[in-house]
Formats: structure tokens, C-alpha cells, sequence
């Protein structure tokens, strides 16, 4: 079983991970997505996000934009990270995951 976490705004990829305060989080198996839930990120974060996510099982991370000292957190948690995912709908880029075309173009930003 994966739970794949996605930065979102509405339903959609949000441009970049450092800023979200919400995430859609996806359970799945195999290639079938079990359940479904969004969370809002706890204000003040009592951590670092990367770590809140790992706190909340997280095995995967999609994003379309992050910096390189969040993937080295996630990396530390043994957590996959998927950078450069286009900005569309959370659920299409969760099955594009689970059926091996999530395409991604490694879009980090500034540190």
C-alpha cells in the first residue's frame, strides 16, 4: 500500500510545495486509490512540513516545484519524491503515478 500526499489548491496541483496549506492525501493499492482525504496544514506547523507529512505516513510526494533541502528531509523519511509534475487535477496525476506515466521535469526551485 502507497499514501501519496499532492500540495493542492481546490482539486489541483498547487505550483509550489513550500507555501500549501493543503494537501490531498491518497491511499492506494496496487493500482486502485482506496481512499481519499485533504488536510490542512496545522497552524503553527510544529515541525518542518516534510516532517509533518512523514508524521502522517506518507510514502510518496508529488509536487511540481520544491526545494532541494525539503527532498533531502523527505529522502531522510524514506519518503519518494516525484518533481516537475504538471499542474493539473490531484486525483489524474495519482493515477498517471499508479499506471507509470506520472511524467515529471525535476522542477526545483531556488534554495
Amino acid at each position: 500500500m502507497r499514501t501519496i500526499a499532492l500540495p493542492v489548491t481546490k482539486e489541483n496541483l498547487r505550483p509550489h510545495f513550500g507555501d500549501c496549506k493543503k494537501f490531498a492525501i491518497y491511499r492506494t493499492k496496487k493500482l486502485s486509490i482506496i481512499d481519499h482525504s485533504e488536510f490542512c496544514v496545522p497552524e503553527p506547523l510544529p515541525c518542518s512540513l516534510p516532517e509533518w507529512l512523514a508524521d502522517q505516513n506518507i510514502t510518496d510526494v508529488i509536487v511540481n516545484e520544491i526545494e532541494h533541502k525539503a527532498i533531502e528531509i523527505f529522502n531522510r523519511h524514506k519518503i519518494n519524491v516525484f518533481v516537475g509534475a504538471e499542474l493539473k487535477n490531484s486525483k489524474e496525476l495519482v493515477m498517471d503515478y499508479l499506471s507509470g506515466v506520472l511524467k515529471t521535469n525535476g522542477n526545483f526551485c531556488n534554495d
